[in-house]
């Protein structure tokens, strides 16, 4: 509620008690023609004719008006009818005086008041046809306290009114006194509803790149997505045989599709960081959401299984890449699956030596090029600062292992040692245990194989062929003295040696302590 004035019920209006009501005139002189308001709905339309007045004769006392007072004691007289037809007069014909009593004194019960007469078709109601309703309310204890005080106050104010002929004092004092209660009344309304909006909670709009885990998340899927992507770039080769992808057609599919997806997520993240929400459970929902989906696809990924993500991507140039998450691969075995099979093989599996030698690096899942020379587009031999190890010329080489291209080994058939024993049982499985290294490190000279600044990784190389891929240790001793003999020492073998490649052969490729 607001503070506006009461509304009157149905088919009433509002009644200004001083334009609409009856005023009180001095005693004995005759009363003014009443003027209805005009635009009123519930007075007559036709012009009001005042009807004369007889004057009073000498002698005899001075009949009050009938409109005296009465509009404020609410008398029911039946001797005074009240017009039911409009265009009469709103005057009744006056009667001898009576001396009337005190209207608050007891009085005696009044008789019954008539019915109003109903309205004809077409006529107006007349304004005291029907009185108004109060809409009933409920009231506050400054309210009750208001409307007692009103009804104190307005027989008072009225009787004083009345007795000195002041109407319209005691008209306004009425509806001031009434005004005060109702405004009192309406009050805790305003102010209980005032209450309730300041009680509202403001609503608080939330960005999702303002939460807690936000700016990890997305870090966390970016560099999943930068790992494997610049990995891939750098060296796909190795990647492939990293991850033991096969090198086909189908294999490169999957690779990409794989690191599509990764994208993907990265990009949506960012994009959804500057979204407004109001509910910060769900904005955190879809933040998490986005890490799990990245460990379920690089899961699926690592085990060769269908992704199960359908993504479409846009290029710049317009062309859309589609990902349908249905392709898989058969995964190459795991190294550590390889080594006992490789250690296990014979030096004879073949015709000759050469071709046992071969038979064995295919049992590696490597092949071999027997061009020795083709590895140099891609990789240089190993110099050597110290004097008595220098690198190996390519009359003395019988080998090649290049990390560009890891699942070749390189052989130079210019060299003795093919057609013998050497090759198959320890020449050849030399070459296989860098690549060992190459695995379990992601480099053939980890930092494990450094003793005293010195570079040990190709006798660390002789002793893990030994330990764990079945090479002939004394073959590989007698080749390393030789070597030796000719300024190559970097092939010898002692127990520093032995400890750097167990220590790989454990992951464990930093330096020895």
């Amino acid at each position: 509620m607001t503070g506006q004035q009461p509304q009157e019920p149905y088919n009433q209006t509002n009644r200004n008690p001083q334009s609409n009501r009856p005023r009180s005139i001095p005693y004995g002189q005759a009363p003014q023609a009443h003027i209805p308001t005009q635009g009123s709905q519930y007075l007559p339309n036709q012009p009001y004719k005042p009807q004369p007045q007889p004057q009073p004769q000498p002698g005899q006392p001075t009949q009050p008006s009938q409109l005296d007072n009465q509009a404020y004691l609410g008398s029911n007289n039946p001797q005074q009818p009240r017009p039911a037809v409009p265009g009469q007069a709103p005057f009744a014909p006056q009667q001898p005086y009576v001396q009337r009593p005190n209207p608050y004194s007891q009085p005696a019960a009044p008789a019954q008041a008539k019915p109003y007469a109903s309205p004809g078709a077409g006529q107006q109601i007349p304004y005291y046809s029907m009185p108004p309703k109060t809409k009933k309310r409920g009231l506050s204890g400054g309210g009750v306290a208001a409307i007692v005080i009103a009804v104190i106050l307005v027989p008072i104010l009225l009787f004083a009114a009345i007795m000195a002929g002041f109407a319209a004092m005691a008209n306004k004092a009425v509806n001031d006194a009434m005004q005060q209660a109702q405004n009192e009344v309406e009050t805790p309304e305003k102010d209980e509803s005032q209450s309730q909006t300041q009680s509202q909670p403001e609503i608080e709009y939330i960005t999702m790149k303002d939460r807690p885990s936000y700016k990890g998340t997305y870090d966390y899927v970016n560099g999943k997505y930068e790992q494997y992507s610049q990995e891939a770039l750098a060296d796909t080769q190795g990647f492939m045989d990293k991850y033991r992808i096969p090198v086909t057609d189908d294999g490169n599919k999957y690779v990409t599709d794989f690191i599509a997806v990764l994208g993907k997520y990265a990009t949506d993240l960012k994009k959804m960081g500057d979204t407004v929400g109001v509910n910060a459970s769900e904005m955190d929902d879809v933040i998490a959401s986005y890490r799990t989906n990245t460990d379920t696809v690089e899961g699926h990924f690592l085990k060769g299984e269908p992704l199960d993500v359908q993504v479409t991507l846009q290029g710049s140039n317009g062309e859309t890449y589609t990902v349908d998450g249905q392709n898989s691969v058969d995964l190459k075995p795991l190294w550590a699956d390889l080594e006992p099979k490789v250690a296990a093989a014979s030096n004879d599996m073949g015709s000759n030596y050469a071709e046992s030698a071969q038979k064995i690096v295919e049992l590696a899942g490597l092949q071999i090029n027997w061009n020795l020379e083709s590895a140099y587009q891609y990789c240089t031999k190993s110099a050597e600062n110290s004097p008595d190890m220098k690198t190996l010329n390519d009359n003395e080489t019988f080998g090649f292992y290049c990390p560009v291209t890891p699942n070749v080994i390189y052989a130079n058939q210019q060299v003795n040692g093919w057609d013998s024993i050497y090759a198959p049982s320890a020449g050849i499985r030399h070459e296989i245990a860098h690549h060992a290294i190459h695995m379990y490190c992601g480099t053939i000279q980890p930092p494990v194989v450094i003793q005293n600044g010195v570079n040990r990784f190709e006798g660390v190389t002789n002793s893990y062929a030994v330990k764990y891929l079945g090479a002939d240790a004394n073959l590989l001793s007698q080749s390393a003295q030789q070597a030796a003999a000719n300024n190559h020492r970097q092939y010898l073998m002692d127990d520093f040696t032995d400890k750097a490649a167990e220590a790989i052969h454990r992951g464990e490729c930093e330096a020895i302590q």
